[in-house]
């Protein structure tokens, strides 16, 4: 929405001056000299009147502060000010007769932003301090713009987080799997996804997925793959085919920057078979019960790169029988290429020796022995999201 006619933009505005000074004719002097500037001025005689000022007007843009007068002097003013979060952030320049090196460096080390000594000289009147004004007030107005930004910035990634909730998967009772999963965010949204279902040919569904770059755009993505992938699963009953139709959707919808890997499971639990595709995913990992884990590793292209008529758009699907006890693990790459504190990535081959030395676990144990053993890894901030679902037949 655009906005109205009448409002100013703020670098247009005239800026609001206090002067605290305790003599009169200064405050005219300063006054008769900067009006011309078309700054608005506020005057108050001591620090004290200049602390109630500040509260009746937010809308200071700068003070020039006399450091010598009687009951709150300059420097008891800008002590009090470093205590207060909006006053804080009004530049400051003092206009003072005090012109010795340690009251000079006394104030400059309080957080004001220029120093004069009175009486000022023609060339400060009319040049210098109107210059050093006009920097003052444009930085102030800068940096209140940055965070109102950030604030708005701060509410709409709150707003996503809350949204991307929604992609996670509601169900918790399957039948012919137990499931366990983790997701983890490296900001406050994500685009990674995941999830399982029942269809209602009474197949599990099984789905992880990761979009290109982090942040709400790939949240975005991540709620599209979301809103149609488990639709095309369940309906055409094979990995292959819900690949190619999302593929055309991403082609259609998204940026032609917006890429998505994705691994595609269907288990009918009747007939002990496991049917999965991927589209440039890290291969899921199969555990037979007693044997060791093992990539089921296929070559395959992203979503959204190729059209469906493309050759290299193949999106192919295999068949494995599975047995009782048997596990299988999807997960995204921020698993595998999660930094490590002492270098290295966290890599397929410490994910197959975890799952190896804790296959008598729990699917419940496992997950939090995989989680606690990355985070003792990295040992700090993820650069990217983790999400990886635990899968026992």
């Amino acid at each position: 929405m655009s906005p109205p006619h009448n409002s100013t933009p703020e670098a247009a505005k005239p800026s609001t001056i206090l002067i605290v000074d305790d003599a009169k004719l200064n405050r005219e002097l300063l006054r008769l000299h900067l009006s011309k500037h078309g700054h608005r001025f506020l005057f108050a005689e001591n620090g004290r009147q200049a602390t109630q000022v500040l509260a009746a007007h937010p809308e200071v843009d700068l003070i020039l502060l006399d450091l010598v007068m009687p009951d709150m002097d300059g420097f008891a003013f800008l002590q009090w000010r470093k205590a207060q979060g909006e006053a804080q952030a009004i530049p400051v320049i003092v206009n003072s007769s005090l012109d010795d090196f340690d009251s000079i460096a006394r104030a400059l080390t309080m957080d004001s932003y220029d120093y004069f000594t009175k009486p000022l000289n023609p060339s400060d009147l009319e040049i210098v301090l109107p210059l050093k004004i006009k920097n003052a007030v444009s930085a102030r107005r800068l940096m209140a713009e940055t965070r109102r930004q950030n604030e708005v910035m701060r509410a709409e990634l709150e707003m996503a987080a809350r949204y991307q909730q929604f992609l996670l998967p509601r169900q918790v009772s399957l039948k012919g799997a137990r499931v366990a999963h983790l997701f983890q965010p490296c900001s406050d949204v994500g685009g990674d996804y995941f999830d399982f279902f029942e269809t209602a040919a009474g197949q599990l569904g099984l789905l992880a997925a990761d979009v290109s770059g982090h942040g709400v755009a790939a949240a975005m993505t991540a709620s599209i793959v979301k809103a149609l992938l488990p639709g095309y699963l369940e309906r055409m009953a094979s990995p292959a085919a819900a690949f190619r139709a999302l593929n055309a959707d991403l082609l259609r919808l998204t940026q032609e920057d917006a890429f998505v890997t994705s691994v595609a499971v269907l288990y009918d639990p009747r007939a002990g078979r496991l049917t999965w595709s991927l589209a440039g995913h890290p291969s899921p990992l199969f555990i037979p019960a007693g044997a060791a884990p093992l990539p089921l590793a296929m070559d395959s292209v992203f979503l959204g790169a190729f059209e469906n008529d493309n050759p290299l758009a193949c999106f192919e699907e295999s068949i494995l029988t599975v047995q009782p006890g048997d596990r299988l693990v999807l997960y995204t790459d921020g698993l595998t290429e999660a930094p490590g504190a002492q270098g290295g990535f966290y890599g397929l081959a410490r994910v197959q020796q975890l799952l190896e030395r804790c296959r008598r676990q729990s699917i419940a144990e496992l997950r939090e022995s995989l989680w606690d053993d990355l985070n003792d890894f990295v040992r700090g901030d993820f650069p990217d999201d983790v999400a990886f679902i635990l899968v026992e037949f």
